[in-house]
This record gives structure tokens, sequence and C-alpha cells, in this order.
């Protein structure tokens, strides 16, 4: 029997709270071995699409498949093999960190020998007999992510993981998740953080007002948006010379700071705003290029959905 590609696979999806539609007619395929980021503005719905895949939140409209099963025929069984880290993780305040994860460890049914191991793992080791109650935004959120990797999980859900952790513990956990991926797993995450996505992850979607914008490969969505590489010079006297030489090679998108000139220009065009500014005998003391990121293209994105549809401010 051939093995289902998809991980996740949803169709058609519809959630409407208060006559305002979340999630409206959304179809997204996160396939086997992806780290998956879900990306939209505050509202985009992305937090109510994680629930409705965990069965938490029941769908208006659409279908949802996890490993190929359909969850509206199936909810508890889909559920076997997935590790879980909810937007704002909360837990028993009179319980300590070790008995946390054995609760939890209990209710997935898996061995609760690896509970010190993972906790050590996120860092929280040292306060496993400290009451959850006495920990901070941080710490509560590594407890969540040891939970969420008991049992090795198939497919790893993330709903803002980094939220609340400073930047070593962020470092962290952006290694573990390339520690279980590398492993196999799935890992499907929410951010804000477009650098963490474009860092980890291979494939993206970028949701807004509920519905899906665009979902592809990081780099395919990096360049949908036709974005120019931009060339930043840096000369060492005589910026609005350099510009007027620039514009006068047929350069427009041309912004200057102070000594510092910044070019949208396609990468085979760089070497002639480097011969104009020779022939004009400016001398360059720096330059280099920034390629387009994933939060331009986010940007731009979002941008034409705002034209399109009006301002952004959904649920």
């Amino acid at each position: 029997m051939t093995e289902i590609q998809h991980i996740i696979k949803t169709s058609g999806l519809k959630k409407t709270f208060k006559q305002v539609r979340a999630v409206d007619d959304l179809t997204l395929t996160v396939n086997r071995g992806d780290i998956y980021g879900f990306l939209g503005p505050n509202g985009a719905g992305k937090t109510t699409t994680i629930k409705m895949i965990l069965d938490l939140v029941q769908p208006d409209g659409g279908d949802i498949w996890l490993n190929g099963i359909n969850i509206a025929e199936n909810g508890v069984n889909t559920r076997e093999g997935i590790g879980y880290l909810p937007e704002r993780a909360q837990f028993y305040q009179n319980l300590t960190a070790i008995q946390t994860m054995e609760f939890f460890a209990e209710l997935k049914g898996v061995d609760k020998d690896q509970c010190d191991e993972l906790l050590a793992k996120v860092g929280m080791d040292r306060w496993r007999d400290k009451k959850v109650g006495t920990f901070s935004k941080g710490m509560v959120q590594l407890v969540g992510v040891a939970q969420a990797l008991l049992g090795e999980p198939q497919l790893l859900i993330l709903d803002e993981p980094t939220s609340g952790l400073d930047p070593r513990w962020s470092r962290v956990l952006k290694d573990i998740i390339l520690e279980m991926n590398g492993k196999g797993t799935t890992v499907f995450f929410s951010s804000h953080l477009l650098s963490e996505v474009q860092e980890l992850c291979n494939r993206v979607a970028i949701l807004n007002q509920g519905h899906l914008i665009i979902e592809d490969t990081v780099a395919h969505v990096s360049g949908g948006m036709s974005n120019k590489p931009k060339l930043v010079i840096r000369v060492t006297s005589e910026p609005e010379k350099a510009v007027q030489a620039i514009k006068d090679a047929g350069f427009d998108e041309v912004e200057v700071h102070g000594n510092q000139i910044s070019v949208l220009v396609e990468s085979t065009d760089k070497s002639k705003i480097l011969k104009a500014l020779s022939d004009a005998e400016i001398s360059v003391e720096d330059f280099k290029t920034i390629e387009p990121s994933l939060e331009d293209a986010f940007m731009g994105y979002i941008g034409q959905e705002a034209i399109a549809g009006g301002v952004i401010n959904g649920p």
C-alpha cells in the first residue's frame, strides 16, 4: 500500500464566530517531513485553523484529514502521534514541572521515564520539583514544549512556539525543531516572526482574513511578488552626484541615506550601476546585495490583500 504523502490536508474549511468569518474556504496541504510555517497577521484565523485540525473546534464546513483519515469520522484516533503546544500553554498551578510531565505522559499513554530527559532538553531540569504556578511565562512555555515532545510525535503542531522565550531559549527551540524533523517528525507551526519561518521552514502558507493567500516553498513565496534584489552602495563622498549617475544610467528605484545608496535592481544589472559610478568618478567604499526576504513578500501579499479587501482587522 502506497504511503500517503500528506500528513495534514484541509479542503474548503470554514468557521464563523458571531457573524465573523474566521476561516473562509481554506484548503492547504502539509506534506510528510515538512517544516511548515503558517503565517498571517493577528486575527487571520491561524489559531482557529489549528484548533480545527486538532478537533478542538468544530468547523462549519469543509473536511480535514490527518494521515489520510477524515477526523470527522475518526476524531480521537487521528490525534495519536501528535504533539501540540497551544498559543498560551496553561497547566495546573499546584503541580510541579515533573508532575505536569508525568500527568501528560499518562494522558498520552507513553513512558514516564522520558519526562526528566525532556525537561533537561528544554533547560527546565533545575526546576523539576517547583510548582508551575511560580514559573514565568517563558518557563511555562518551555514546559509546554517538553510535554509536546512526549512520545516522539510524528506530527508536532506549535502555535507561536517562541512566545515569551528569550533569544537563548528561542535558539534552543529552533534546534529542537530541526532535530525532531531530522528524525522524521513533521513540524507545523504558526509564527509572527518571519525571520524564524525563513530560517526553519521549507514550505509556508500565508493566511489573511480567514482565507489562504498563497501556499508554496519559502523560496517561491519570497520571490512571488517579483521583488528585485537591493544593491546597497556606500560612497566616500558626493552621494547626490552618485544618485544622479545611477538615475542617468536608467535606474529609478533609488534611496539615499547619508553616503549609503540603495537601488532595486536585477542581479544582472549590478555591474552597470558600478560602471556608471566609475564613469562619474565616484569612489565606492563598499557594496553588497540584499536578496528579497520572506518579510518583503509577506508585506507585499498582505498589502495587496488590504487594497483588495479593505483594512485588515479580522477576528
